[in-house]
């Protein structure tokens, strides 16, 4: 092949775009990484580099000048895998084109990757173009006074980060990736600990959704280089992962094809002239019979391994687009799925003890491709499957 997948990151995120290069092409995906990590390390379907300072400038320049001179003939299609790789692919774009003209990069450029990352702006474009999303407030660290803070809406709330990239930096006892707040004084309680990490940035304070377990979805479409939707497909989130860290990732998922909501998103995508990947965070309110936009990731998301089992293969799409300039038509993937991190039979338990009426059908494992199996995989896979199990039970 004239081509290949390059990803920053090395989780379950990169080996699913490695996943969908293989199915259709049976070629490597090039992973960079800071370190080994599973489900891309053992790996037939991976080619791993790593350097603890990926993240530096230089070292990424390197890295890539490295696999250009190594693969001369062939175009490598980045992607990151987390926020901050993206960031830095977009922060290094004009360095990176400066190696070769092998380099392909589907991703937004830096000021409309702002202006989608920060939730206050997204949710002003929300406003503009017609997605519904959950009432706010900011809270700025750097000058509000938690004690004469207030909120408008009714508790229980949802306070997260409005720049997740920024947060990650900051380490103290019980942090989380978001936190639901049932009354004023554990608002004030927990904006306190924040402050005393030393975070100086803003939080957004939303008003809650009236959701249950089996409400939450996730919404993922490939937007082409002219800024026409090729593709949307969704999931239903099945088992949470509710560990402190982790709080909104998903172990499982399962297909939620919905027409309307996803020709919503595509009338967002294209008003807004965007381009690449990127999914959309989603929960339905049971009292007020809506759907509520949470956040736009601009990539694929961590679980986009649901996206290969309901017919969108991602990889297929960039190539198509990219490569050989096919003008597809916009479709919907709507092939039944399952696709859960953990083994069948804990999926079972979990629905089984959360109530969740839910046939599993076309059950696949993020980490296991029948093609890619080997004793050292299993063994990861099995120390994986323990701490999943353990933290489950533990905050269940």
């Amino acid at each position: 092949m004239e081509f290949q997948g390059v990803v920053l990151g090395g989780d379950m995120n990169s080996y699913a775009v490695a996943r969908a290069f293989y199915e259709e092409y049976k070629i490597k995906t090039i992973i960079l990484g800071k370190n080994p990590l599973f489900p891309t390390s053992n790996s037939k379907i991976c080619e791993t580099y790593y350097n603890k300072d990926l993240l530096s400038d230089k070292t990424l320049i390197e890295m890539l000048t490295r696999i250009d001179n190594k693969y001369p003939n062939k175009k490598k299609i980045l992607f990151g895998n987390t926020d901050y790789y993206v960031k830095h692919i977009i922060h290094n774009k004009d360095k990176i084109n400066k190696i070769s003209n092998n380099f392909i990069i589907p991703i937004v450029d830096e000021e409309m990757f702002n202006t989608l990352f920060s939730k206050e702006t997204f949710y002003e474009l929300c406003e503009k173009y017609g997605l519904n999303y959950p009432k706010y407030k900011i809270f700025d660290f750097s000058k509000d006074n938690i004690d004469n803070f207030k909120v408008s809406f009714e508790y229980p709330i949802f306070i997260k980060p409005t720049d997740t990239v920024i947060y990650s930096n900051y380490e103290f006892d019980g942090k989380q990736k978001g936190y639901k707040i049932n009354n004023e004084k554990e608002l004030k309680s927990t904006l306190d600990i924040i402050k005393k990490s030393g975070f100086k940035d803003r939080f957004i304070i939303q008003e809650y959704i009236n959701g249950t377990d089996d409400t939450m979805y996730v919404f993922t479409a490939y937007v082409s280089k002219n800024h026409k939707v090729k593709a949307i497909t969704a999931g239903n989130i099945l088992m949470h992962d509710r560990s402190p860290k982790l709080i909104g990732n998903y172990n499982a998922i399962g297909r939620a094809y919905n027409k309307e909501f996803s020709l919503e998103i595509k009338k967002f995508l294209e008003k807004i002239k965007f381009t690449g990947i990127c999914h959309f965070d989603v929960e339905y309110d049971v009292i007020r019979k809506k759907y509520y936009v949470f956040e736009m990731n601009i990539r694929q998301g961590r679980s986009n391994m649901y996206t290969l089992a309901s017919g969108m293969n991602l990889a297929k799409l960039i190539v198509d687009d990219y490569i050989y300039d096919k003008d597809e038509e916009f479709f919907i993937a709507n092939k039944d799925f399952t696709v859960s991190i953990v083994p069948k039979c804990m999926l079972k338990y979990s629905l089984k003890r959360t109530n969740t009426k839910y046939k599993i059908k076309n059950f696949k494992r993020f980490g296991l491709a029948p093609y890619d199996r080997n004793l050292k995989r299993y063994y990861h896979q099995l120390l994986w499957d323990k701490k999943i199990m353990t933290e489950y039970l533990k905050y269940n």
